[in-house]
């Protein structure tokens, strides 16, 4: 069924004429995360990643996937069909170097789902107004509509108002066009449902020196919303008609075009200023009503794993459990916290050589029973009305290897070293990256991905413009780490066929001293979950990370408390404080 569907593809090409043709992993919007309606890559494939682009040529079917997918892109692609091209590694053609090597052979695209940037890059002659998509995916979800609703300057501390303005003082053009979901619920104070785990709504953005206009579906927003809006200053027009009005803007138009998709770019008759949105450092720059919130946010969250994490542990041996339920059961204690309104992206629960996959997904049709031994990996999150949560943790369910023991030990370290961090203003997260994969890289073991990046406001679970790796990509518009900002701190070890050791926490940069030498920044660790000690070998920390972890289980307990009962406490105590106060003690 599914070389049915790549035959069919490669067919149509044929009769438009169009020798390649790429499905990208995106929206009309650049999201990270696409719609039922945008899984075509998922629909041709099989590979449920969730990043990747396929690129249809007329003998050859190529899937691009990064470091997080090589083993899950192996196992899912019909193999005979398509190769994986596995972007970093030697063998790995660029796709622009493919379309280089004749460039009279015709690129086609969804001018919608592509970059303008992107799109620029290509000197073939392109087709960008033809969705083979649809020819072929009978069945296709329709676009969500969902309700959009207010989000209340309670949990964000800004108006509307406030926020336009800050975006205009910043604008280098007459127009601002804005196509970034997480970008546009931050300016305008407004969620919606429509993207899965994400709390956005399908939308486009117009801002000048004195209008503001939202592209949307009017059904979506209430009569009562619409007048807010318009008193506010923001006229409501349907989600298609900025494809007619881009044509007609004149002068200058700021837009970033790694984001804004080409067939908005391509019919603009004016100067286009192409930089980064102004909105993403300022939705970056968390204020203190923001991060007041997050903080509790976060309690709640931890007090929800925390509660699983005894769970887990006391009934393993005696529960029958799988990766799905364990999900399942996770998700419900959740679902026990205040103001909880989701998960803030697919639970990863994975069991063993599982773990070892990244982004593992189990499904019904394949997913692990749990054992009492070896390791469990969980990387999940709630989304709050107070804010946006990332926390990862491995668990141990029974008696494991001194070889897994000891690695379980060594990324905690390198999560620990990279949060106890202080250093001066002006660092990126390029230079930041070290302090976590370099204890990992001490022996001879790495991690093919970054070690952090930025977590939103009850947005997006990934927030650019700062993040943690140990390069600068090309499309990166990397930002220096400035105090209020959020990131994640999640380094591990993964080895295929056998296992998967992540520990992750949220990190808030907050200022430190300022001196002579300059402004000094460090961490604030958010997140309130604890380190399953079954797999730490204390004897591998030295006295400081000792007390750094005990008083870490101390300050988590402190918040926690509260939710925990009795049982839960007295776990708690005997199990993640009194070792290690002993171990203290000695």
């Amino acid at each position: 069924m599914k070389e049915n569907k790549l035959i069919k593809f490669q067919e149509l090409m044929k009769k438009n004429k169009i020798d390649y043709y790429i499905v990208p992993t995106s929206d009309f919007h650049s999201s990270e995360i696409a719609g039922a309606y945008f899984q075509g890559r998922k629909y041709l494939s099989g590979f449920t990643g969730s990043a990747g682009t396929l690129l249809f040529g007329l003998e050859k079917i190529y899937l691009y996937v990064d470091g997080r997918y090589f083993i899950q892109a192996d196992q899912q692609v019909d193999l005979s069909m398509i190769t994986v091209m596995k972007i970093g590694q030697p063998e790995c053609i660029d796709m622009i170097d493919i379309f280089n090597q004749d460039q009279t052979k015709v690129v086609g695209f969804d001018g919608r789902c592509v970059s303008h940037k992107f799109a620029a890059s290509i000197k073939n002659p392109i087709v960008s107004d033809i969705d083979l998509i649809d020819q072929v995916w009978t069945d296709r979800p329709e676009l969500s509509k969902e309700p959009v609703y207010n989000y209340s300057i309670e949990y964000c501390g800004q108006s509307r108002k406030e926020k336009l303005a800050q975006i205009r003082d910043k604008m280098n053009a007459g127009t601002h066009i804005v196509t970034t979901l997480d970008d546009i619920a931050y300016i305008f104070n407004l969620r919606g449902n429509d993207i899965c785990h994400t709390p956005v709504f399908y939308s486009y953005a117009l801002i000048s020196k004195t209008q503001a206009i939202l592209y949307l579906n009017k059904d979506s927003v209430s009569e009562t919303l619409k007048i807010e809006l318009e008193q506010d200053g923001v006229t409501i027009k349907d989600y298609y008609a900025i494809y007619d009005d881009a044509k007609t803007i004149e002068g200058s138009i700021q837009l970033d075009t790694s984001v804004v998709n080409h067939q908005i770019v391509s019919s603009l008759e004016g100067t286009v200023v192409d930089c980064m949105n102004p909105s993403q450092l300022l939705k970056a720059i968390k204020n203190e009503t923001e991060i007041s919130n997050t903080r509790i946010a976060h309690i709640k969250d931890g007090l929800a794993m925390t509660k699983f994490m005894h769970y887990l542990k006391t009934s393993i041996a005696n529960v029958a459990m799988d990766e799905l339920s364990a999900d399942e059961i996770l998700t419900g204690y959740r679902q026990e916290q205040p103001d909880f309104k989701g998960l803030s992206f697919a639970t990863i629960c994975a069991y063993e050589q599982n773990a070892a996959l990244m982004h593992y997904s189990a499904t019904k049709e394949n997913h692990a029973r749990l054992e009492p031994r070896g390791l469990l990996l969980i990387d999940s999150g709630g989304q709050y009305l107070q804010g946006t949560i990332d926390t990862t943790r491995t668990f141990v369910l029974g008696p494991i290897s001194d070889v897994q023991k000891h690695h379980f030990t060594l990324v905690f370290k390198a999560m620990n070293n990279l949060q106890q961090a202080r250093f001066l203003h002006g660092k990126t997260g390029v230079g930041l990256d070290i302090l976590a994969r370099g204890i990992i890289q001490q022996e001879n073991l790495d991690y093919q991905c970054g070690t952090g990046h930025g977590v939103g406001h009850y947005l997006s679970v990934h927030e650019g413009p700062h993040g943690l790796r140990p390069v600068k990509r090309e499309n990166d518009q990397d930002s220096i780490f400035e105090p209020g900002m959020i990131v994640t701190d999640e380094p591990g070890i993964y080895l295929a066929g056998e296992y998967g050791i992540r520990l992750e926490n949220e990190l808030l940069v907050t200022k430190g001293e300022k001196n002579f030498y300059g402004q000094f920044l460090h961490f604030e660790t958010l997140t309130m979950v604890p380190i399953d000690l079954d797999g730490i070998n204390l004897a591998m920390l030295n006295d400081k990370e000792r007390k750094q972890l005990c008083d870490y289980h101390q300050l988590v307990y402190s918040n926690i408390e509260y939710g925990l009962n009795d049982i839960e406490k007295q776990w708690y105590q005997e199990t993640l404080i009194a070792p290690l106060l002993t171990s203290l003690d000695k």
